[in-house]
């Protein structure tokens, strides 16, 4: 890459993007960490408008593989006359895994002090309307969504400095762009309630790391092309990326902070980040700024300790004298699984029913995935696929080619089926032979929507403030006034390592993690720009 001369960029603002979006990249981290410790029970401290609490009340597919008490091992001697199967390709090899692990959530509880916004999660998150004639869920797209194990979900409004019983001894906790928002009375008991009180086995956080804000601008760059609010607690010279954020961490800083908190209640942290600028950086400063949002995983080391660990946190809580305003239960949700789960037809019924949907669509070949979405298929099935698998393998009118190591691929053939031919027409023709003479073209209505990248509301916190697009910066500070009263983490000194971008007009304020602050400050998924 050519030498970019710093006077180029010395005074204005440097373009950053990131794909996917940040606030997508963070969730995705959330996802794929639940995903690989197959966690069941969650609760989302902060959860806003749900933006997480939607994907987590998704059914899976299908259900976990089930017991070799319920699906026994293939038969290793088939019957006389029967051609004898690899058993390393039978529905019970290690090749039919998911590629991608399910999650299989049965209790969600969401956290948050405004009740405005738990009255949105709660309207995402209502059991849909059940199809009479086939017991099968309805998805907002009217497509059949089955859900095979139930859930329970509890939106709650409070703040997290209240301790909920209901939450003792909870498998995770996600916190979401939280911590930053926290006020300094209240700062204190967000590792006590969490860990100690009700000690998970993991705690997921993510907060905007302030070591990245540099990458906004050019090296040395002035005061003038920076963007963003000065320190509101007046504590330091730092520019945030959020009028309510009350502190930013350097990545040092969190490292510090997420060890000594591990070490001090039993717990060992993994520490990363998510979020990296699509375009390079003239002055080549990728690693050593890192990524935008930090992100750690609390896990629990000594189980014996709990009892300790809750003792310890009560007392702390109790020593802080806070108000003591406990959780108004908002809603709560029941989805209830389909009838038919866990109540699995016999092979050859199972097989009858794939044999009967491929001659209806004329079909000699279909893969295994598409056809378990047939109603008729995975209710047969009981919702366990490992089923449809074996009826596939043990019939005489079906044959399950596994010509790719993911189950994914693997297509299931109609034996004595004729494929159809292509549906095109004969060479010659034209499509438009096809077209009626009195028929004119018109426009397709269609109506845009904020949220089309797949985000619950037009006002998601998520979306709005982390719009991922280009930013024009102005060359004055925003500077906070009103109450100035609280805590920072560095010297003035560190006020010139960050730069910020233009706070988008569309941001709205959001609810705080915290029953004591302004219920207009945002800590669902943070309301700060695209970076935080």
């Amino acid at each position: 890459m050519d030498l970019i001369p710093e006077d180029e960029y010395y005074d204005q603002e440097l373009k950053v993007t990131f794909q996917p979006e940040l606030y997508l990249q963070r969730r995705i981290w959330i996802l794929n960490m639940l995903r690989k410790e197959s966690v069941t029970h969650v609760l989302d401290v902060g959860c806003g408008e749900g933006q997480l609490l939607v994907p987590l009340s998704q059914p899976a597919p299908w259900l976990a593989p089930p017991p070799v008490s319920i699906l026994p091992p293939p038969t290793l001697i088939p019957p006389p006359g029967t051609p004898k199967k690899d058993p390393e390709q039978s529905s019970s090899g290690m090749r039919n895994a998911d590629e991608i692990p399910n999650l299989y959530i049965s209790h969600l509880h969401g956290l948050d002090i405004s009740k405005h916004d738990l009255e949105f999660a709660a309207r995402e998150t209502v059991p849909p309307q059940l199809t009479p004639e086939e017991g099968a869920y309805q998805s907002f797209l009217h497509m059949p969504q089955q859900r095979w194990e139930e859930l329970e979900i509890k939106l709650w409004e409070g703040g997290l400095e209240v301790v909920n019983e209901e939450f003792v001894n909870i498998e995770c906790i996600v916190s979401t762009e939280v911590i930053e928002h926290l006020p300094p009375e209240v700062f204190p008991a967000f590792v006590p309630t969490l860990l100690g009180v009700y000690h998970p086995r993991l705690l997921l956080i993510t907060t905007p790391s302030y070591t990245y804000n540099a990458r906004f601008t050019a090296p040395n760059a002035p005061k003038s092309a920076r963007r963003g609010y000065l320190d509101p607690t007046g504590r330091t010279e730092r520019i945030f990326r959020h009028d309510d954020h009350k502190f930013e961490w350097t990545i040092q800083e969190f490292r510090t902070w997420c060890e000594d908190t591990a070490k001090d209640w039993g717990y060992e942290v993994e520490m990363s980040g998510v979020g990296r600028s699509v375009e390079s950086d003239p002055w080549n400063r990728e690693e050593e700024l890192g990524e935008a949002s930090l992100v750690a995983c609390f896990r629990k080391t000594d189980l014996q300790q709990d009892g300790e660990r809750e003792s310890r946190g009560r007392e702390t809580i109790r020593n802080l004298s806070l108000p003591d305003k406990k959780h108004k239960l908002h809603v709560k949700h029941t989805h209830l699984p389909n009838p038919s789960a866990r109540k699995p037809k016999s092979f050859a019924e199972i097989a009858s029913a794939v044999a009967q949907k491929m001659d209806e669509f004329r079909d000699a070949f279909i893969r295994l995935e598409e056809i378990w979405f047939w109603p008729e298929v995975s209710v047969a099935c009981g919702g366990w696929i490992e089923f449809l698998v074996r009826a596939v393998e043990e019939s005489d009118e079906l044959d399950l080619i596994k010509e790719e190591d993911s189950r994914s691929m693997w297509r299931i053939q109609r034996i004595g089926a004729v494929t159809n031919p292509a549906p095109w027409p004969e060479e010659g023709e034209s499509s438009l032979d096809y077209i009626p003479p009195e028929w004119e073209p018109e426009e397709e209505e269609t109506e845009e929507s904020i949220a089309a990248d797949g985000d619950v509301s037009w006002n998601n916190s998520d979306l709005d403030t982390e719009d991922e697009g280009n930013h024009d910066w102005s060359n004055a500070f925003i500077q906070l006034k009103g109450n100035n009263t609280g805590w920072g983490w560095e010297s003035s000194d560190d006020a010139e390592e960050s730069g910020l971008r233009e706070h988008s007009p569309m941001t709205k304020k959001h609810s705080t993690a915290f029953s004591g602050a302004d219920p207009n400050a945002g800590w669902d998924g943070d309301a700060s720009e695209v970076t935080s």
